[in-house]
């Protein structure tokens, strides 16, 4: 995944790392040997009971390994005092896992005074943190985690996380307990801020959708913390290696492919913008000499408010405050799966696309998605598709020629 800066997580390397439980017949990861390279996301997956969160778990050493040796970086962290190597490492759990009677300010600050930061300096953090997670530090700073939503928890346990600047950022299922469309927009944040910081992300996800998507690299487990496979989500997508890998991804397998283009890979449509309180005269004129029949009220910082018809603008004298909370929006990192489910609870026949700031950039329209998608899905079953100008069309390709319907 490239950064918008130098790379700053370190590499991960397991040797033959071996956890056996007490009483139980044969061990949770045999013998594993895996290599994490610095900067990049790698996602583990897996049935229940594979190892895969053994497996993370032992990398910070909240469950130590029987055997085997663990590296980050060119230091082996096998021996080194657990507490002060759990410091170093960033760690998110499912629903943040703050502290519910402390202050966001103090959560994201705990560790930071735990190494003796000063009290400038961990404001400062926190600031830029919250920032970069996507929360306001004046509006949220001083709120308990139960004020609010599970999202921003989530986020917040993001930030804590990465407050002493870790190289390397575990991620226990970390999305899992929030609601479907929540959880699409912490993914993106992730992909998001990830170009920001550079880490090495380390995942327990149990969807291969979302590992798919996430995942520089996806590592398959089965069970005793086996790798069936190990590589990028096209690479399993086009060629499992194993029998288990085909079985394990058979029937998500179709799905996963539309994580393999992004909303990124669109060109977007160009959208005609307004602003509150602008004259309603002006901002119809300019619509109808664009051709839209929609407009977008943006904010001082060309974040999308509303998405009114140009019939609903000409209503009124002036451009209406009103700001709709429902709007369809996804980021430049979102999967078409994800700018589909998106679209489809709207009604304007498309979603807005906003960068990491919140900015529109532009908008996706519902036609030319689903043709994108229906060009994938020929691909990946050609002989299930019934009509006789597959062949012709080398594979559908013609569905994505051409600009948006």
């Amino acid at each position: 995944m490239t950064t918008d800066t130098d790379t700053a997580g370190s590499s991960i390397r397991l040797e033959r790392v071996r956890k056996q439980y007490k009483r139980q017949d044969g061990p949770a990861v045999d013998d594993l040997d895996l290599t994490i390279e610095a900067g990049e996301i790698v996602a583990f997956v897996g049935p229940s009971g594979c190892g895969k969160t053994t497996t993370l778990k032992m990398i910070n050493r909240l469950v130590e390994p029987t055997s085997g040796r663990i590296y980050i970086g060119d230091r082996d962290v096998t021996d080194e005092d657990p507490d002060r190597l759990r410091q170093s490492i960033g760690y998110v759990i499912q629903s943040g896992g703050l502290f519910p009677h402390w202050t966001v300010e103090r959560n994201i600050g705990a560790i930071p005074r735990v190494l003796g930061w000063d009290k400038a300096t961990i404001a400062q953090r926190t600031e830029e943190l919250l920032r970069l997670v996507g929360l306001d530090p004046d509006e949220f700073g001083d709120r308990l985690p139960k004020d609010m939503s599970g999202g921003q928890q989530q986020r917040v346990g993001v930030a804590r996380a990465l407050a002493a600047d870790p190289p390397v950022l575990l991620m226990d299922e970390p999305f899992s307990a929030v609601d479907p469309i929540t959880r699409v927009r912490l993914q993106d944040s992730l992909i998001e801020i990830q170009k920001k910081v550079g880490k090495t992300i380390v995942i327990v996800t149990h969807d291969f959708e979302e590992a798919t998507k996430l995942g520089d690299k996806v590592v398959i487990f089965s069970k005793g913390g086996h790798v069936e496979q190990y590589g990028t989500p096209a690479e399993i997508l086009a060629n499992p290696a194993t029998d288990f890998v085909k079985e394990f991804i058979g029937s998500g397998a179709t799905l996963a492919q539309l994580t393999l283009t992004r909303v990124k890979d669109v060109e977007l449509e160009a959208v005609t913008t307004a602003t509150v309180n602008e004259p309603s005269e002006v901002v119809v004129d300019r619509a109808r000499v664009a051709s839209s029949s929609w407009v977008v009220v943006v904010d001082e910082r060309g974040r999308p408010r509303a998405w009114p018809s140009v019939e609903e603008i000409a209503s009124v004298p002036l451009v209406s405050a009103y700001v709709d909370t429902r709007l369809p929006v996804v980021a430049p990192s979102s999967t078409l799966q994800d700018a589909l489910d998106v679209m489809l609870a709207a009604n304007q026949g498309g979603a807005l696309v906003t960068n990491g700031e919140g900015t529109l950039i532009g908008w996706l329209r519902i036609g030319r998605v689903i043709d994108i998608i229906r060009g994938q899905l020929d691909e990946a079953q050609p002989d299930e598709i019934g009509y006789t100008e597959y062949a012709a069309t080398e594979g559908g390709q013609t569905a994505t020629d051409g600009g948006a319907p």
